[in-house]
């Protein structure tokens, strides 16, 4: 019984380290697929820098907007239920152990 576990160990160890060392092989691409894949690179690049839009006015003037919106008032009010439930939690716990 001993041998056939050491076996077992033996027998993973080595499916493990081929599986490793066949995975670890890096292919190198073939040219046809490195410059395809150059050529759509760059064409993307360039599609991206004429279709963005340059950058208007202040960042910092946008500051606070979410919280005006009716879903940033409903996350600072999940926010505050939160908090006060966590203080309620706490004082109003039914485990009295010097421990806690």
């Amino acid at each position: 019984m001993r041998i056939s576990n050491i076996r077992r160990v033996v027998s993973v160890l080595s499916i493990s380290l081929v599986a490793s060392t066949a995975g670890a092989a890096e292919r190198t691409p073939s040219s046809s697929l490195w410059t395809a894949s150059q050529g759509a690179g760059a064409r993307a690049s360039a599609q991206m820098q004429t279709a963005a839009a340059p950058a208007t006015g202040d960042p910092s003037a946008d500051s606070g907007g979410f919280f005006k919106t009716g879903r940033g008032k409903a996350v600072l009010s999940l926010m505050v239920a939160a908090a006060g439930f966590t203080v309620y939690s706490k004082y109003h716990d039914r485990i009295k152990s010097v421990i806690r």
